[in-house]
């Protein structure tokens, strides 16, 4: 029996360009800690030690410790330096970079309408920030009051997208078996994995990546667009497939 969502959130309630959005991230981030350390110095091991999360399998270890542990390593000689300069551009320019995304009031819509079936939500972006810089997003996708049950940020999880650990971690939380939950998202292979664990799928369209430009129709439960999730949560046949 379906009884929570799981949704992504850039591309899929919040519409952004990836590519853009991250070379304005590394621009700004690097801008401010320019004080300390040389910005193609800093940008370098950014980048290496979020590799090094995004690769990690170590249940024993969350995301913001892999990723501590290779920065410290990779900047030793100015780290301490760079911590209180990282704290102060999340709580304040990061969130400058609302201006490169597009909110939509469909993205409430739809993760209100999922609550107004009775199913839990969870917002189930990829942990690789943290929960300050996760919540910010969500604001300016105007969803962060709702009731989230779980919101997955580097401090808290210990595997990312597109691992089944990820996807299983979540389920775990919500003492769930994966087959009652759903997950919404936009990216083909990032959130479409999660089918492998025997969670269902609903693949959003409207920003839809799909580099392998798979036929994704053979692989997941449900597509469309957001608008038409909305019909289905609301709609007297929403449960078809799921119940």
């Amino acid at each position: 029996m379906l009884q929570a969502v799981l949704f992504d959130l850039d591309g899929t309630l919040l519409k952004v360009n990836d590519d853009d959005f991250i070379k304005e991230y590394f621009k700004e981030i690097a801008r401010a800690v320019a004080p300390v350390v040389d910005s193609g110095r800093f940008t370098r091991a950014l980048m290496g030690s979020t590799g090094a999360m995004l690769a990690n399998r170590d249940a024993a270890l969350t995301n913001a410790e892999v990723f501590w542990n290779d920065f410290r390593l990779r900047l030793a000689d100015c780290h301490e330096d760079l911590e209180p300069l990282l704290n102060k551009f999340y709580a304040n320019e990061y969130k400058e970079l609302a201006r490169l995304t597009d909110p939509s009031p469909l993205a409430r819509q739809v993760v209100q309408a999922a609550l107004d079936r009775g199913l839990r939500i969870v917002l189930a972006t990829n942990p690789v920030f943290p929960r300050e810089a996760i919540y910010d997003r969500m604001a300016w996708a105007g969803v962060a009051d709702l009731s989230w049950e779980m919101v997955t940020s580097y401090e808290e999880m210990h595997f990312c997208k597109p691992y089944p650990e990820y996807y299983l971690e979540i389920a775990g939380r919500l003492d769930l078996p994966p087959g009652d939950c759903l997950m919404v998202g936009n990216d083909v292979p990032m959130d479409m994995a999660v089918s492998a664990v025997g969670m269902h799928t609903y693949l959003v369209t409207d920003y839809l990546i799909n580099p392998g430009q798979a036929d994704y129709g053979k692989m997941v439960d449900r597509h469309g667009t957001l608008d038409d999730l909305c019909r289905w949560f609301t709609g007297a046949g929403w449960g078809v497939g799921f119940l």
